[in-house]
């Protein structure tokens, strides 16, 4: 029962996905209305937490990119850094980790908004008036998502980047034209492309699966908690399912 009854789930919440990614193709649903959203949900992914993101990442680039360093020197594996940095750090630990660090801050919030607003039937009364709650708050909200996610994401990337250069110009001297030569010969469109999908897709189910877990909320408010349990529990099982489905796809 409990398995027919996950099948039912994803394939309701496949299609919730599905209509909020075809909306996103048609240039009519983007309203005055559903701008506001979308530029809302872009300043709250990616503006709103600029100035503690910036130190955040300028500390765990230091710190990851000095162990990166001094490991690849202590077992004199100078050569494979630039490597280590694009396919290691930037293609699969900047999103994974920012994937999970937005899952707490958007991802529950979406979830207790979506299931505040379906418990005091705003919701229902959004579709009496007529109004498409997919194409005004979800759809919006999931692109808004997408595209503060991809830039944080290369931002994240630049600074992990500045922050392996301090670390090779101060402990091997290594110019600058040297480690922009060493990058360019470790990237690969391949890795490029992983790295956007994956941005995006992250950014995507960030906000689709809390959205569609606060809509099955049951209308009853100490129902709520119950939501936000489980689009955290969905969120890191999901994340972490697309981080090995990306590993494989890496380095098959």
């Amino acid at each position: 029962m409990n398995i027919f009854s996950g099948i039912i789930h994803f394939t309701k919440y496949y299609f919730f996905s599905v209509v909020c990614l075809l909306y996103m193709f048609n240039p009519k649903n983007y309203n005055p209305a559903s701008r506001q959203v979308l530029v809302q949900q872009i300043f709250y992914t990616a503006i709103e937490i600029l100035p503690v993101f910036l130190l955040s990442a300028i500390v765990f680039g230091v710190i990851i990119m000095g162990l990166i360093v001094s490991l690849s020197i202590e077992y004199n594996m100078q050569q494979y850094i630039g490597y280590l940095i694009i396919k290691l750090i930037i293609v699969e630990l900047v999103p994974f980790l920012l994937a999970l660090i937005i899952s707490f801050r958007t991802g529950l919030r979406v979830s207790a908004k979506t299931s505040i607003m379906k418990v005091n039937n705003e919701l229902n009364t959004l579709e009496i008036f007529g109004i498409d709650t997919v194409k005004y708050l979800f759809m919006p909200r999931a692109l808004g998502n997408m595209l503060g996610f991809l830039s944080l994401a290369f931002l994240f990337s630049l600074i992990m980047m500045i922050s392996g250069y301090v670390f090779l110009f101060l402990i091997m001297g290594m110019n600058l034209d040297i480690f922009l030569s060493t990058l360019v010969k470790a990237i690969s469109l391949k890795d490029i492309l992983i790295f956007v999908f994956k941005s995006l897709l992250f950014g995507f189910i960030i906000v689709t699966i809390p959205s569609y877990d606060g809509l099955m909320t049951k209308k009853r408010y100490f129902e709520i908690p119950f939501s936000l349990s489980k689009t955290i529990s969905s969120l890191f099982i999901i994340i972490c399912f697309i981080e090995v489905l990306s590993l494989i796809i890496e380095f098959i």
